[in-house]
C-alpha cells in the first residue's frame, strides 16, 4: 500500500515525469510541497525552442509540407514568437484574470505548471522530426498521429495543472483558459500598437533630423 505523500520525496527533477502519468495528485503535491523546478522548467522551454528550429529546418524533405520548412532559413525571433514568448504572455494573462477570480496560484506555480505540461508535446515533437529521417513519405500519417497525441496530452495536462493550482472546478478552469486566451489577444494587440506608433514617432524624429542636417549642416 503506497503511503501518503510518499512521492513527496521523490527528487524534484524526478517529480515533472511523476506529473506526466498522475497530474491531478502530482500538480497538487507539487503546490504544496513546493515540489518543483525553475531550472527543469526552463530547460524544457529550452527544448521547446529547439524543437521549432528542428521542425522548421531540420525536417527531412519528403516529409516538408509548410512553405518556411521548404525554404529551410530559420528566423530564430518568429521561433521565439511562437514558443516561449507566447508562453510568458499567457503566463502573465492567466495570473491577472485568476487572480480576479481568486485564484490560488503564483505566477511561479503557473509559469513551472505550463512548462511541465509541455513535456509530451515537445518530447514526441523532437521524436517525430527524428522519425522524419528514418520512415517513408507513405507513413506521415502516423507522426501525425504522434503529434496529436502530444497536443491533446499537453492540453489535458494544462487543464489539470491550472485546475489543481488555482482550486478551481472544472467549469471554472475553462472560463479561466478562455480569459486567458482573450487577454493574450488584448496583450498582442497592444504590443503592436505600442511598436507602431513608436515606429512612426521615430520615423517621425528621423525625418526632421535627417531635414535640419541637409538645410544646416
Amino acid at each position: 500500500m503506497r503511503r501518503p505523500g510518499y512521492y513527496s520525496l521523490m527528487s524534484k527533477y524526478l517529480y515533472p515525469f511523476y506529473i506526466l502519468i498522475h497530474p491531478a495528485d502530482g500538480f497538487r503535491e507539487m503546490k504544496v510541497n513546493n515540489k518543483f523546478s525553475m531550472r527543469f522548467a526552463n530547460g524544457v522551454l529550452a527544448l521547446w525552442v529547439l524543437l521549432g528550429i528542428l521542425d522548421w529546418g531540420y525536417v527531412d524533405f519528403d516529409f516538408k509540407t509548410t512553405a518556411r520548412q521548404l525554404d529551410g532559413n530559420v528566423n530564430i525571433f518568429q521561433v521565439l514568437l511562437t514558443s516561449v514568448l507566447i508562453f510568458a504572455i499567457s503566463v502573465v494573462s492567466n495570473w491577472c484574470f485568476c487572480t480576479l477570480m481568486d485564484g490560488k496560484g503564483r505566477m511561479k506555480e503557473i509559469w513551472v505548471a505550463g512548462a511541465y505540461a509541455m513535456m509530451p508535446y515537445v518530447a514526441l515533437g523532437i521524436l517525430r522530426v527524428g522519425l522524419t529521417h528514418v520512415m517513408v513519405s507513405g507513413e506521415a500519417v502516423y507522426l501525425a498521429y504522434l503529434n496529436v497525441i502530444g497536443i491533446l496530452w499537453s492540453a489535458l495536462l494544462v487543464f489539470i495543472g491550472l485546475m489543481s493550482i488555482h482550486d478551481y472546478s472544472g467549469p471554472k478552469t475553462l472560463m479561466s483558459i478562455f480569459l486567458t486566451l482573450c487577454g493574450v489577444l488584448i496583450i498582442a494587440f497592444l504590443v503592436v500598437l505600442v511598436s507602431g506608433l513608436a515606429t512612426q514617432i521615430y520615423s517621425f524624429f528621423a525625418t526632421i533630423y535627417f531635414e535640419l542636417k541637409l538645410r544646416y549642416l
